[in-house]
């Protein structure tokens, strides 16, 4: 009985980095950094030359100017809130909105594109669950409509981010993923709780024999 309670135990031990592994890290920007080049190495990345609050304006300021963020170790890339340029507000009768691509790469192969579409001054939080990269690239394009052109014109845009979250890639076997880890966490409490009551009876019984 010993043996198996201490397998268990030792079972419950070995999955619990794997849940607590990938715990999310929040980075904010604009206040909460010297205004300039943000160094590579801030939170275990390199920043290939961002900029942070380098735009004077109220919510310019606030934000990071972001082209591609990259580390040796593989990360998820979850969520961003996403800033725009105080030059880019839509006068009366126009309309500005933004088209960023979001490419996520591993070891330099491609694992994944996202486009995310979002309309000037609304601050989206983008949720983007881009999982097992090392390197992201970021590229935005400002889509207006204007009174005096006909149609939709595209100029270049800046990226600008004020908050992303990150957090560490788990690899685990292929067929577990992380709701079939929780539940097997679940059903090695269940056992170890099954066992140690099952001990306690011996116990008892023992006792009450003796």
């Amino acid at each position: 009985m010993k043996t198996e309670l201490g397998l268990t135990f030792a079972a419950i031990v070995a999955t619990l980095p794997l849940l607590s592994a990938n715990a999310a890290q929040t980075l904010d920007f604009g206040p909460n950094l010297p205004t300039g080049t943000v160094p590579d190495g801030y939170a275990g990345f390199d920043w290939h030359g961002a900029q942070n609050g380098v735009f004077y304006s109220t919510n310019d300021f606030a934000s990071l100017y972001l082209t591609e963020m990259s580390r040796a170790a593989p990360f998820d890339l979850n969520s961003l809130v996403v800033r725009e340029l105080e030059s880019s507000v839509p006068s009366p009768g126009e309309t500005s909105n933004f088209m960023t691509t979001i490419s996520g790469y591993l070891n330099g192969t491609l694992v994944q594109t996202l486009t995310e579409n979002y309309a000037w001054g609304s601050d989206p939080l983008l949720t983007l669950n881009m999982n097992g990269v090392n390197d992201v690239k970021f590229a935005t394009s400002n889509i207006r409509t204007s009174d005096a052109f006909p149609g939709t014109f595209t100029i270049g845009g800046l990226f600008m981010v004020s908050q992303l979250t990150v957090s560490n890639s788990v690899t685990m076997a292929p067929e577990m993923d992380p709701a079939t880890a929780a539940s097997a966490f679940t059903l090695l409490i269940g056992g170890l709780l099954v066992m140690t009551g099952r001990a306690r009876s011996t116990r008892s019984l023992k006792a009450i024999a003796g």
